[in-house]
């Protein structure tokens, strides 16, 4: 049966061991890997243990950086398999690692669709809102969901971007379609846009 005849410890990457059977190469695993299983020299072992080892040691490794891209923001599960398939992993490591993350709750679509909306809601419509939910990986339904928004604040909130953008610009019609323009690319409905270029058209008259 198969042997280990040396582990040794990567000059690079100290949490990680090169694993060596009957004297030759076999394989890189995570040190956690190595104690969890409590791998050493001299010890047999079977092709399938080795199997459990390695899949046991890209699930670390993958899982670390999983951690390390939540570190810089939120993610919907969809950007998670995105991102661990990107950079080779197993399918079945990249879902035990999203269904790790969901289960800590560091993967939530529900929880990042409502922040979204919230954070995006002042400068942007619910159309455009629902089509960048939508574009990461949120469920049409959430989206739709999360996206709606009153009338009254929808005007509310054009009117201020409007307000913004028509600061120290002279109120002829060019200028107003590219109001028009501009409202209807922040994802607000053509009745809220007209409602507003109306009012400046009111008060330009």
């Amino acid at each position: 049966m198969p042997t280990i005849t040396d582990l040794q410890i990567q000059k690079n990457n100290k949490t990680r061991a090169n694993v060596y059977v009957d004297g030759e190469f076999c394989c890189a695993l995570e040190m956690l890997t190595v104690m969890k299983l409590g791998l050493k020299i001299g010890q047999t072992v079977t092709e399938s243990r080795l199997k459990e080892a390695s899949v046991d040691s890209e699930r670390s490794v993958a899982f670390d950086k999983a951690a390390n891209y939540l570190a810089r923001g939120a993610k919907t599960v969809r950007q998670m398999r995105d991102y661990l398939a990107k950079r080779g992993y197993d399918p079945d490591v990249v879902e035990y690692v999203v269904a790790k993350l969901r289960d800590y709750r560091y993967l939530d679509d529900e929880a990042y669709a409502r922040t979204y909306a919230e954070l995006n809601s002042s400068a942007k419509g619910a159309r455009r809102i629902r089509q960048e939910l939508i574009s990461k990986g949120i469920s049409p339904s959430l989206a739709d969901r999360f996206s709606a928004e009153d009338g009254d604040s929808a005007l509310a909130n054009a009117s201020r971007l409007a307000d913004k953008y028509m600061r120290s610009k002279p109120r002829d019609l060019a200028v107003l379609q590219r109001l028009q323009r501009y409202l209807l690319s922040r994802g607000y409905d053509f009745d809220v846009v007209n409602a507003v270029v109306r009012g400046y058209r009111s008060d330009d008259d």
